[in-house]
């Protein structure tokens, strides 16, 4: 029998990794303050707008990855589409 915990996580985590998707996909064509109120698909236009685009997924996953639990939604969701629907994955450290 498994663990209820895990069972919680297991139907969470799609669910919330499609909210996290969803949240995502619609703040890549709206300013974000973090890019100085541009939006990071007109940032990522430019060899310095990609640079500043960068950070901005850097910072989403250093938080995501601090979370305590290693199975937490959260932490495991991946950015991954993100540096490459921004053209940016050269960036990616």
């Amino acid at each position: 029998m498994s663990h209820p915990c895990t069972n919680a996580v297991e139907v969470a985590t799609p669910l919330v990794h499609a909210m996290l998707d969803k949240q995502n996909r619609e703040i890549l064509d709206e300013p974000v303050g973090i890019l100085g109120n541009i939006a990071p698909r007109a940032a990522a236009r430019t060899k310095k707008g990609r640079e500043k685009v960068a950070e901005w997924p850097k910072y989403l996953e250093h938080r995501s990855a601090s979370s305590q639990n290693p199975q937490d939604p959260m932490a495991t969701y991946d950015l991954g589409w993100m540096w490459r629907e921004l053209n940016i994955e050269n960036l990616r450290r």
